[in-house]
């Protein structure tokens, strides 16, 4: 094994999920086809290429079920970034809801964030040590 490609997500729907993703979050679409009647949905941020998000419309009642759940709330993601103001308040902005307070420790600084359905995502900033 060698990298992880993709963190599947399901969704109700795959145009409500591509707007959130794109529009609230900044992640772009990469791949968009359909094969036999099956469609692929692949979105992935702008500065990492090889790493990114595969939605999946649920297509059976217990998948529906799960959909916003799968983690059992707990979070699905970590997203990193290198301006944790920045991000914040642009994700605010853009309507994305923080289900808890930014924090900080002495590693970090965070805020958990949830998507349309409800799976949680953690942003965070981590703080460079100085060398001695």
């Amino acid at each position: 094994m060698n990298t992880i490609g993709r963190l599947v997500i399901l969704v109700r729907d795959y145009e409500e999920a591509i707007t959130f993703y794109r529009d609230k979050l900044g992640f772009e679409v990469f791949v968009d086809s359909e094969e036999s009647s099956l469609r692929f949905v692949h979105l992935r941020l702008p500065q990492q290429k090889d790493m990114g998000i595969w939605l999946l419309k649920a297509s059976s009642s217990a998948q529906r079920d799960q959909v916003g759940r799968q983690t059992a709330g707990e979070p699905c993601a970590v997203i990193y970034t290198n301006n944790f103001d920045f991000d914040y308040r642009r994700l605010s902005e853009n309507g994305v809801h923080f289900t808890k307070p930014r924090c900080a420790d002495t590693n970090a600084e965070f805020g958990h964030f949830v998507d349309l359905y409800g799976n949680e995502f953690v942003l965070v900033e981590l703080k460079t040590v100085a060398a001695d």
